[in-house]
């Protein structure tokens, strides 16, 4: 009489170890990208806070559209700092020898960058504002 034996195979383990760590693998990477969107997120939101704050003030305006550039850090905020730059508003015609300037009209140009201890991250932006 012949026994039986029951259980698996080392070759069927080792094939359902190699599933199993090709699988985790794709769960771990799925998740890193996650974080990694998430903190681009967080970052990105986090400018767009502080270029509004840095809009809404009047005298900031004022004192670009009187003078050159300020560039400058952010109070209370680590890590932060800006440029801001106003220049007449013109007007593309499409030919390059005319282009048409906008009376009483600037572009206010606004860059904020985040340091890090990796890297500097730079996000800008244009408002037209009236004078």
């Amino acid at each position: 009489m012949k026994i039986r034996q029951s259980g698996f195979t080392l070759i069927e383990v080792l094939v359902a170890l190699i599933i199993l760590g090709i699988s985790l693998g794709a769960i771990f990477q799925a998740l890193s990208s996650s974080r990694r969107i998430s903190l681009k997120a967080d970052e990105t939101l986090q400018a767009v806070r502080l270029a509004g704050n840095l809009l809404a003030s009047p005298a900031l305006k004022d004192t670009v559209l009187r003078g050159s550039g300020i560039a400058a850090r952010i109070d209370g905020e680590a890590g932060w700092r800006y440029t801001l730059s106003a220049s007449p508003l013109e007007i593309d015609t499409g030919n390059k020898r005319d282009i048409f300037q906008v009376p009483a009209m600037f572009e206010l140009t606004l860059c904020l960058f985040h340091e890090t201890d990796l890297r500097e991250k730079a996000f800008c932006m244009k408002q037209w504002i009236r004078q």
